[in-house]
C-alpha cells in the first residue's frame, strides 16, 4: 500500500507565493543598493581602482553579494551604466532615426545635439547621480571592455557617425572616423568638470548648467567644423 503526499492547502501555496514575492523584492533591493553604491565608488574613486570587497562592503552586504547577484565586477559595471544610461541611450537612438528619416541632410549642430541633448536632460533630473554616471562613461568609453559593448553604445556610435557624414558630405570618411571621437570625449570630459569649474566652488545652479551646455555645445560644433570641415 503506498502512501501520498497531501495535496497544498489554499493557504500554503498563498504563503509560498508571497514568500517568494517577498524575496524577490528583497532581492532587487539589494541590487538596487549595489548599483547605486558601485555607481558612487566609481565615479569618485576610479572603476579599476575599486573593488568587488569595497563595493559590497560599502553597500553594507556580505562578501559575496555582488558575485551573487551580477556574477562579476563587469556584469556589475554594465548595471551601473545601463541604470541610468539605458533611457540616454534610447533618446540618443531616437534622435539619430529622426535625422536619418529626414530627407534633407542635418547641420552638424544637430548632429550634436542629437548627442548632447539627453545628457542635459539626465543632469536637469538627476543631478547628483548623473554626474556620477557621466564621470563613469567618460572612464570607460573609450576602452574595450565587455560591459562597455553590452551597453550597444557601438552600435549607437556608428548609427551617428553616419549622420556626421551626411552633415559633412566632402569630408573624408576616414578623417570623420578618427576625428569625431576626439569632439565627444572633449564634450564629455568638459560636461563631467562643469562642478571643479565653479567660481570660488559655488554651487551650480540649473541656470547656470544650462547656459554651460550652450557654451559647451557651441564649442564642440565649432571645433568639429573646423577639425572635419
Amino acid at each position: 500500500m503506498t502512501s501520498t503526499a497531501p495535496e497544498p492547502t489554499k493557504r500554503s501555496v498563498t504563503l509560498t507565493r508571497m514568500a517568494g514575492t517577498t524575496q524577490n523584492r528583497q532581492g532587487d533591493a539589494t541590487r538596487t543598493r549595489l548599483v547605486k553604491t558601485a555607481e558612487r565608488l566609481f565615479a569618485t574613486q576610479g572603476v579599476d581602482a575599486v573593488s568587488v570587497r569595497a563595493v559590497n562592503a560599502a553597500a553594507g552586504q556580505g562578501p559575496a553579494a555582488v558575485h551573487y547577484h551580477f556574477g562579476s565586477k563587469e556584469s556589475l559595471l554594465t548595471a551601473v551604466l545601463l541604470d541610468l544610461g539605458a533611457s540616454i541611450r534610447d533618446q540618443i537612438g531616437a534622435n539619430v532615426d529622426a535625422l536619418a528619416s529626414d530627407p534633407q541632410a542635418p547641420t552638424l549642430d544637430r548632429v550634436v545635439r542629437a548627442l548632447t541633448d539627453p545628457y542635459l536632460e539626465l543632469l536637469l533630473k538627476h543631478r547628483v547621480r548623473g554626474m556620477r554616471w557621466v564621470k563613469i562613461v567618460v572612464q570607460v568609453s573609450r576602452e574595450d571592455r565587455p560591459a562597455v559593448t553590452s551597453t550597444g553604445q557601438d552600435e549607437l556610435s556608428l548609427r551617428l557617425r553616419e549622420q556626421v557624414r551626411r552633415a559633412l558630405p566632402d569630408t573624408d570618411p576616414v578623417r570623420i572616423d578618427r576625428r569625431w571621437p576626439i569632439a565627444v570625449m572633449s564634450f564629455l570630459q568638459s560636461l563631467s568638470r562643469i562642478d571643479d569649474w565653479a567660481a570660488n566652488g559655488a554651487k551650480v545652479t540649473q541656470e547656470d548648467l544650462v547656459e554651460y551646455y550652450e557654451d559647451l555645445v557651441s564649442f564642440v560644433t565649432g571645433g568639429a567644423e573646423r577639425m572635419l570641415g
